[in-house]
């Protein structure tokens, strides 16, 4: 399930024929902590042909700008806005949002609201050791019949073993394991991400999870510090743009 690489792999090397390249954890200017422009991920996708799903911090605009840019340079490009909700007991991220989700709400509130929305609930690094919000087992089991998929591989985790045991519980519960690089700052861009087979609907993302090729690369921790600097600076308001 989990290759490793030195260097990420160019597509010509990675995929075949239609299939697609997906970072399914990527975030931007729109999360107060993110250094990534909108302009960098249209640059990944330009160089890479990898799709990044931008999941910002109780935000929906990141991921429409991008999309947005996307179009506009290739009409057939997947849709899948998303945003990672701060729910009372933990992180949660919809995928295939039609409309922002407002944080504070229950674990369990926030998955019916975007269940609602006819999209799908992916609990993003439920075993990491080094966040504090996350959802935990207790919850995780309590809420296994609302969750579509789990983030078995996220290359912010500071332990392969927190990976490790997403993985496991996700083939315990016979959920979908997702891979996302969790980027923050350009240079994690293009290190993890996911081989999938074509899809446009919720269900058909879901089936492609099935057969999918996973690349994993994790980012050094000291990567957190530079995001707490990033968060410090971009607190500060000035001259920073949300492009």
């Amino acid at each position: 399930m989990m290759s490793t690489h030195q260097a990420p792999l160019l597509p010509s090397e990675s995929a075949a024929g239609d299939r697609i390249l997906v970072d399914l954890h990527v975030h931007s200017t729109y999360s107060a902590d993110s250094a990534i422009p909108i302009g960098s991920l249209v640059r990944c996708w330009e160089r890479h042909r990898i799709l990044s799903v931008v999941c910002d911090h109780d935000a929906l605009g990141g991921s429409l700008a991008l999309i947005r840019a996307l179009r506009g340079i290739q009409a057939e490009v997947p849709e899948i806005p998303a945003m990672e909700i701060t729910s009372a007991g933990g992180e949660i991220i919809g995928l295939f949002l039609n409309e922002e989700i407002p944080p504070g709400f229950s674990a369990e509130e926030t998955m019916d609201l975007i269940r609602d929305q006819g999209a799908l609930t992916l609990v993003p690094h439920p075993f990491c050791t080094y966040r504090s919000r996350v959802l935990r087992q207790p919850l995780l089991d309590a809420l296994s019949g609302r969750i579509d998929a789990i983030e078995g591989y996220n290359g912010r985790n500071t332990r392969d073993a927190d990976n490790l045991a997403a993985v496991e519980y996700a083939l315990a519960q016979g959920l979908p394991i997702t891979a996302g690089s969790d980027a923050h700052t350009p240079m994690e861009l293009a290190r993890t991400y996911m081989v999938l087979e074509p899809f446009e609907t919720p269900k058909e993302f879901l089936a492609a999870l099935g057969s999918a090729r996973i690349h994993y690369q994790r980012t050094h921790p000291g990567i957190h510090a530079v995001t707490k600097v990033v968060k410090r600076v971009k607190g500060l308001g000035k001259g920073w743009s949300e492009r």
